[in-house]
């Protein structure tokens, strides 16, 4: 468009709104206080638009190469399940896949590296939009061999006696744990903080301390009885998980992406019960 073309719309706008959006001098224009609130309904009209384009073309079948980044609490739960079924309806589409803590991965979403993101928070930033997959409930496990985890509800001021194990420090478990214990008044002689779920488990395997972690990641161990969830006198909060993805003008492919991702996320929290997983709807 030219910028007269481009001035014309704005002051029709102005016109329709009897309102000033914009604050002009000779260097710089600025949005009023109306232009932004407008700019909010614009934002919004916008995504209703794109939600609608992949409603109607969700049968669409994409191609090319989608970068997709995920946190382990994904790949130990719906990851496998979510890729066969996006491959088996998008032949033609080449997936590469990252595994990394939610922050990494943030990082890489905003430099462009990553188109799709499937992790804990939502990510800020312009072009970039987000979309729920829902909750999973936190537990705290042990192995069964210790004798003192038999049969009793233990609050966080006896469990803080013993290494706590958790996710990546300022992850939503090791925050959520941090905030428990605060409402307890539990004081943790040790927390320790790892990114990996598999070191985390081989860890409690072996004695080392208790930890925190998403229930349905273990899902597995906690049926077999190699290990064991130990009841609180104080409920955790749930892991909130997000789709984030890079909004691109040449392709609703990110988006649609996002959705079957959401829609995944439902199936599996369908499949496994409110114990483990909880869908948005």
């Amino acid at each position: 468009m030219t910028q007269a073309a481009i001035s014309g719309r704005i002051a029709s706008l102005e016109s329709d709104f009897n309102k000033p959006l914009f604050e002009r001098d000779v260097r710089e224009i600025r949005l009023t206080p109306a232009g932004r609130i407008l700019l909010t309904y614009a934002e919004r009209m916008l995504d209703i638009g794109r939600e609608m384009r992949t409603a109607l073309q969700g049968d669409q079948a994409l191609a090319g190469v989608l970068r997709i980044g995920v946190i382990e609490t994904i790949v130990h739960t719906w990851l496998i399940d979510f890729l066969e079924h996006l491959q088996s309806g998008h032949r033609a589409l080449e997936i590469e896949l990252t595994a990394e803590s939610t922050q990494q991965l943030h990082d890489r979403l905003r430099r462009g590296q990553l188109d799709v993101t499937l992790q804990t928070d939502p990510v800020l930033g312009d072009g970039i939009s987000n979309l729920s997959l829902g909750r999973m409930p936190m537990c705290v496990i042990g192995r069964p061999g210790d004798g003192w985890l038999a049969n009793a509800v233990y609050s966080f001021t006896q469990l803080s006696e013993h290494p706590i194990l958790t996710m990546t420090r300022g992850s939503q478990p090791h925050l959520g744990l941090l905030d428990v214990c605060r409402r307890e008044g539990a004081s943790p002689k040790t927390i320790h903080c790892i990114g990996s779920l598999a070191a985390i488990l081989r860890l409690v395997r072996a004695g080392i301390g208790i930890a925190v972690i998403p229930a349905a990641a273990i899902r597995d161990e906690l049926q077999s009885g190699s290990l064991i969830a130990i009841s609180t006198t104080s409920p955790l909060p749930p892991l909130r998980l997000t789709a984030s993805y890079r909004l691109d003008p040449r392709t609703d492919a990110n988006t649609i992406v996002a959705s079957l991702a959401c829609e995944e996320a439902e199936r599996y929290a369908r499949k496994v019960g409110a114990s483990l997983a909880l869908s948005e709807t």
